[in-house]
């Protein structure tokens, strides 16, 4: 199983399973540009990636999945409710990185973004 980091500032330790349980806890951005939130490396498999995204009262956002720098098809929206996404992705090269990049499309507030990596039998 992997874990995910956050990518410039000190993240949970090796080995915790879990992301903060507090919305207001997860790594987020106020930029209107693309900005990396989350990052793991990941070995050869078939993965499930649970994304959950969030935004501050009276914002949306965005959220988009990069495998090696290639950004999937799929982008979640992110609103004041948070919402859940699974996506099962088989990873053929070892290893690989899994980044998610979120921004902030309107209102002032903070785009977030929470996920966990399952490995599939």
């Amino acid at each position: 199983m992997s874990e995910f980091y956050r990518p410039v500032s000190p993240g949970p330790a090796l080995g915790e399973p879990f992301a903060p349980a507090r919305p207001s806890d997860w790594p987020g951005t106020e930029s209107a540009t693309w900005e990396p939130l989350l990052r793991a490396f990941v070995t050869p498999g078939r993965v499930r990636l649970i994304v959950e995204t969030v935004a501050g009262a009276g914002t949306v956002g965005r959220v988009r999945l990069l495998i090696d720098g290639d950004s999937l098809a799929t982008e979640l929206g992110a609103g004041e409710d948070v919402t859940r996404e699974m996506v099962e992705l088989d990873i053929e090269d070892e290893p690989t990185e899994i980044v998610l990049e979120g921004l902030r499309q309107s209102g002032s507030g903070t785009v977030r973004v929470a996920a966990f990596v399952l490995p599939l039998s």
